[in-house]
């Protein structure tokens, strides 16, 4: 008989050992490293980087399906309900039939078993060993849920080679989701964690299959399949060999682990198929552009009403050259913004008053102290509306634009818009942020055409959204600068430009998408964007070299605009802002200048932002009298009875203007000349002459050549009539006269000059500027 002490003993010791399932589980249970995975909108792989410790090792990232459950339980713990961590009818059973067999043909270790085996590692297998396994699979059973410890187990086990974890194997071998398996699949991946090694294309493939089954043929008598789904379910074969992992935004990835180190999943909403389409498209057009020097792209598709990214391509290479840099995500880095900024400051003037899309802008030789813009083709047009000039993307007017606006309050709009890489300050870029100053990204790009899409949309109040790669938008974003008809007129406009090659008849076709889009260029060639938006969808594109090398064809149009308008193709249900009727008005201005009506000019309406006060009235209209008969200009002190005068309006440019002007435009007719026997007075001269270089206030810098001689400055002049002589003064001291041609050399010393010319009449114009070394 036991003494009461023994049994109180006993029963204390009892109660210790029960208290000891309390005791805290590790923290983790877990702690080896996991693989990155950036998951599609449905949950898909995109793309994994495997773990520090070269493990594919993914975490759990939705719950395990009935069928893998199903199958799991039916290999390996049939009473896994029901038993608490340790199952004393298996391990009879293992001891009997070891014991039988003379070898160890069964284990009798149970799930949970299994899990507390995997917690503690690769150890010494000896009784002291087995003992804590047990001790810590009872202690899992009393802390954690059924479910919690298949998670464990499904999450931790070993599939083969380096690859650990129901998830990653799914992904490796069948290249789908775990929930997405079929019952043969499901009961392959049961089965595989009792020999791991078998998943080889040489090593007892025919066993593994057997054993896959031998487990169907059990669920089919358990009545889980029926016999249909069974004999089915045999018919499936064995992987053949491991699969590639996807590689759909592996920049992205990279960038979003960089940003969250602790983050081992990234859930986004891209498209998956359309990447797979885009990937292609974009595989094309890397041979095309890698056949001439162009060695880089990369490409962003964002959804305008959510600003999530739909497809992301961070750089794809042509080839695996270092200085190709295929590892690095050009598509987040700074580059030379070329002309993708003009729009921006299109909408900002509409919206200030500063111009109607038909105001005229001049485009002409144009200075501002050294800095000398020029126009792509290095052609003058005289003078173009503010919208064909966008649309022809000219570089003189823009400057001239931006000169107008302020690059001071433009820098301020940049970044309010979202252009995070603008790292000095404004004075740095001054007038050539319209023309490439500026640095930008290829994300940063696509995120303000998006949301300049989205303003055209709505009249309510804005805020400017960052892209989107999965997680919820900025908190303290800010308002958005401009109106709602202020980024209509401007998608209004981008909607006219000339579409490359074979995409350019595209209105030959009713069913043709419309689309808003702006190239861009680099100055030496090194980088050529194309960005497209409609009312759902915007896509940038950026092809170039990742060492800044510049191409002769490297330009936004050749090189990155047909990838744009090939990426469109394969995007359903693009959408065009409807015209939103409520945020704009109508205005009459003059038709030749598309400013407010003076005289009796020409009209037609236009329509500008609603909120908007255009108060510029013409500088270009002017109200002469003309003989009736003769059609030259007269006077009432000419003909004192007036009978034969009347008034007439004339539309009148510049002479550095209207000597490019009328080259395009055959019906422009300057202001007559005067009778011979009138008179006129001096201020009537006014405008018959301009000089055109320098300019008022310009620096020149003069070239040295190569035998060491200084070179010379070249006056020029333009005149109303191609017979008006001029007469040259510099300092003083006379040079010459011109006729026809107005040029003159002349070699000059540093320092501030004074520039006087004079016509035959007396009208003269003067011109302060500086030579410098």
């Amino acid at each position: 008989m036991f003494s009461k002490r023994s049994i109180a003993l006993t029963g204390l010791l009892l109660l210790l050992a029960v208290a000891t399932l309390w005791w805290p589980l590790p923290e983790p249970l877990f702690n080896q490293p996991l693989s990155r995975q950036l998951l599609d909108e449905n949950q898909q792989l995109l793309s994994a980087r495997i773990a520090t410790d070269q493990q594919w090792r993914f975490a759990l990232v939705s719950p395990l399906s009935k069928t893998y459950k199903t199958a799991l339980i039916a290999y390996e713990d049939k009473r896994f309900m029901q038993h608490p961590g340790v199952d004393p009818v298996a391990i009879i059973r293992a001891l009997y039939l070891n014991l039988k067999s003379g070898r160890v043909v069964s284990g009798g270790s149970t799930i949970t078993m299994q899990l507390a085996r995997m917690v503690y590692g690769n150890r010494a297998r000896t009784v002291w060993q087995k003992l804590q396994e047990l001790h810590l699979a009872l202690r899992l059973e009393t802390q954690l849920s059924k479910t919690e410890i298949l998670n464990y187990y499904a999450a931790n086990a070993p599939m083969g080679g380096n690859t650990v974890g129901i998830e990653a194997a799914a992904w490796r071998y069948f290249g789908r989701r775990l929930a997405e398996l079929s019952w043969a699949e499901s009961a392959l991946l049961a089965v595989l964690p009792n020999n791991p090694a078998a998943m080889h294309l040489s090593r007892s493939r025919d066993k593994l299959r057997a054993k896959r089954d031998f487990l169907l043929h059990k669920l089919w008598q358990q009545g889980v399949l029926t016999e249909q789904d069974y004999r089915l379910s045999l018919l499936e074969t064995i992987p053949a060999r491991p699969r590639r992992w996807p590689v759909y935004a592996q920049h992205l990835l990279d960038r979003l682990s960089q940003q969250s180190p602790d983050q081992a999943v990234f859930q986004t909403q891209i498209d998956r198929r359309l990447s797979q389409k885009i990937g292609f498209i974009a595989r094309q057009h890397s041979q095309r552009l890698g056949a001439i020097g162009i060695h880089n792209l990369a490409l962003v598709v964002v959804d305008n009403a959510t600003m999530q990214v739909k497809a992301y391509v961070g750089n794809l290479a042509y080839s695996q050259r270092v200085e190709d840099a295929a590892h690095v995500d050009i598509a987040s880095r700074p580059r030379s913004s070329g002309s993708t900024l003009k729009p921006f400051l299109y909408a900002a003037m509409l919206d200030n008053g500063d111009i109607t899309p038909q105001t005229l802008i001049p485009d002409v030789p144009t200075a501002y102290g050294s800095y000398q813009p020029s126009n792509y083709d290095e052609g003058f047009r005289g003078a173009v509306t503010a919208r064909a000039a966008l649309t022809a993307s000219l570089n003189i007017p823009s400057v001239r634009m931006l000169n107008s606006y302020s690059y001071q309050a433009f820098y301020q709009r940049l970044q309010t818009l979202g252009f995070s890489h603008l790292f000095r300050p404004p004075d740095d870029y001054g007038l050539s942020l319209i023309l490439g100053g500026a640095e930008v990204s290829l994300t940063d790009l696509t995120a303000a055409y998006a949301n300049l899409s989205r303003r055209a949309q709505t009249a309510q109040a804005l805020t400017v959204l960052p892209l989107r790669y999965g997680e919820s938008g900025a908190a303290d974003a800010p308002p958005y600068p401009f109106s709602q008809g202020a980024a209509w007129l401007t998608l209004d406009t981008l909607s006219d430009v000339t579409r490359p090659g074979l995409h350019k008849i595209h209105r030959l076709f009713s069913g043709s998408a419309r689309v808003a889009w702006k190239t861009g260029t680099s100055y030496g060639l090194r980088d050529g964007w194309a960005v497209g938006t409609t009312a759902n969808v915007t896509v940038g594109v950026w092809v170039g070299n990742a060492n800044g090398e510049g191409r002769q064809l490297l330009t936004g149009t050749r090189a990155a605009a047909p990838l744009l308008f090939d990426t469109l193709n394969v995007i359903n249900d693009l959408g065009w802002p409807e015209e939103p009727s409520a945020a704009l008005k109508s205005i009459e201005v003059c038709r030749e200048n598309g400013f407010l009506p003076k005289f009796g000019c020409p009209r037609e309406s236009v329509l500008i932002p609603v909120a908007t006060q255009f108060e510029k009235v013409s500088p270009h209209h002017f109200q002469v009298t003309v003989d009736r008969n003769s059609g030259l200009r007269s006077s009432i002190a000419c003909n004192p009875s007036g009978s034969i005068i009347i008034s007439k309006t004339y539309f009148q440019l510049p002479p550095s203007q209207a000597a490019f002007y009328r080259i395009a435009h055959a019906s422009y007719r300057p202001v007559p000349d005067f009778e011979p026997n009138c008179t006129p007075d001096r201020r009537a001269l006014r405008g018959r002459f301009e000089v055109t270089y320098p300019r008022v206030g310009q620096i020149i810098s003069l070239p040295r050549y190569m035998n060491g001689q200084q070179g010379e400055v070249i006056f020029r002049a333009t005149a109303k009539k191609d017979s008006a002589q001029l007469f040259w003064h510099l300092d003083k001291r006379y040079l010459g006269a011109t006729r026809t041609f107005h040029e003159l050399s002349e070699t000059l010393s540093p320092g501030k000059h004074l520039l006087r010319v004079v016509d035959q009449q007396g009208v003269w114009q003067e011109v302060k500027f500086t030579v410098i070394p």
